[in-house]
């Protein structure tokens, strides 16, 4: 292959993955809010999904079984399978924490995630919205939280 053939490909390649990066990176930021603008107030969650230690993955049979509702003055209301929490939340941009938040101690039918989901959600600290889905991450690398919104 002449030099200047193998110049124009290395070119047209290196352009495509350019390109390719660009489309991708454009793609990221319009499936992800900013959590600047973004406030809590006012919401309600659902129960997508929850990834624990190991990346094993639960699914709630109902994710209605599981809600989050953001209400003003930073009150935390919601269910947990067959129990009822309450408490407060801080939001400060992608940050997220639930100050210490009680809740009923029934004891739930077996395959239950109330235990789990409460568990990971006392260690919550960062928060993302994706593709119009709710995202808390705590500490531990892996665990995560999904949920979508109710409204």
């Amino acid at each position: 292959m002449p030099k200047n053939s193998l110049s124009f490909t290395r070119k047209l390649i290196n352009s495509f993955v350019f390109c390719l990066c660009c489309s991708t990176a454009l793609e990221a930021a319009e499936n992800s809010q900013s959590m600047e603008t973004f406030s809590l107030q006012g919401t309600n969650w659902q129960l997508l999904k929850l990834t624990v230690l190991g990346g094993f993955e639960f699914t709630p049979a109902d994710p209605g079984d599981y809600v989050l509702n953001f209400r003003s003055e930073n009150r935390l209301t919601g269910d947990s399978d067959c129990n009822s929490l309450s408490g407060t939340w801080v939001q400060e941009g992608t940050q997220l924490r639930f100050e210490p938040f009680v809740t009923t101690r029934r004891l739930c039918q077996p395959g239950s995630l109330h235990n789990n989901l409460v568990l990971y959600l006392k260690d919550v600290q960062t928060l993302q919205l994706r593709n119009d889905h709710l995202i808390m991450r705590t500490a531990v690398e892996g665990v995560e939280i999904e949920f979508e919104s109710r409204d």
